[in-house]
């Protein structure tokens, strides 16, 4: 199989962190404004967005931009994730709270999308409940991308792809996203080639793809037009693995 890193567009962002849900919810109109015109102007590049909230307030607030959404998402350029209404602390919740998580996003997605989302995505949540295996796949999601805890909190967890079960068998083909020095988390606040270049350097014939995940985050922003300009000139220079606009869906099926 030919190396390839799976370029993830998408904006981590936190609603009520440290400011009103107000400013939350202007954050996000603004971010999917900005993926929205990123769309129109190069006809490769792919979004991908969890946290159903998100999209309730968008509908609410900009019905026109929530029906470019439901454009692009039937066109397959924005890509719902997650399957639950927000990223949640993943520790301290009980098996029902998560359930109903699931079950009122799903829904959700199902009657504005025709869709429900089929990769779990809580990238910041700070911990992750032994049993998620089970409540992701009865939510209909047979994968799941998370990050932390991060490197020194928990070293026994692999970085990258990997299998995780839980106690009642049920397993979900999970990704822990690359923290560390050249990795950058779960976005990028600079030029993206180091970023790149460090998830080329780790790619090998036994695990020949990886995701790396680029755009502004925390506050919202997504990818801009400088990061787009960037994963082209590397493209056009045909150096190293093959570089793809992908999402998390697309990773996991190749």
């Amino acid at each position: 199989m030919q190396h390839a890193v799976h370029l993830i567009g998408n904006a981590h962002l936190d609603p009520v962190w440290l400011w009103r849900w107000t400013e939350g919810c202007q954050e996000a109109r603004a971010t999917f404004r900005s993926a929205l015109d990123r769309m129109n102007e190069f006809p490769d590049f792919i979004f991908t967005c969890a946290q159903a909230a998100l999209y309730q307030w968008i509908e609410e607030i900009d019905p026109a931009m929530f029906e470019e959404i439901r454009a692009r998402v039937r066109e397959g350029r924005w890509v719902i994730a997650g399957g639950w209404w927000m990223q949640p602390d993943c520790n301290i919740p009980g098996g029902e709270s998560f359930a109903r998580q699931a079950l009122y996003s799903q829904r959700y997605f199902q009657s504005r999308f025709g869709a429900r989302a089929r990769v779990g995505y809580n990238v910041d949540s700070f911990g992750h409940n032994l049993m998620l295996p089970q409540l992701l796949t009865k939510a209909g999601m047979d994968a799941y991308v998370m990050m932390r805890p991060g490197p020194g909190e928990n070293d026994t967890i692999p970085r990258g792809a990997f299998w995780w079960e839980s106690p009642d068998g049920s397993r979900v083909l999970t990704f822990r996203i690359y923290q560390g020095p050249g990795f950058a988390a779960y976005g990028n606040f600079g030029p993206l080639d180091e970023k790149i270049k460090a998830h080329a350097g780790i790619l090998t014939d036994a695990q020949p793809l990886t995701m790396a995940f680029y755009g502004v985050g925390n506050h919202g922003g997504g990818p801009t037009i400088e990061n787009i300009h960037e994963i082209h000139r590397l493209q056009a220079a045909g150096e190293g693995p093959q570089l793809l606009f992908s999402s998390p869906n697309a990773f996991f099926d190749a």
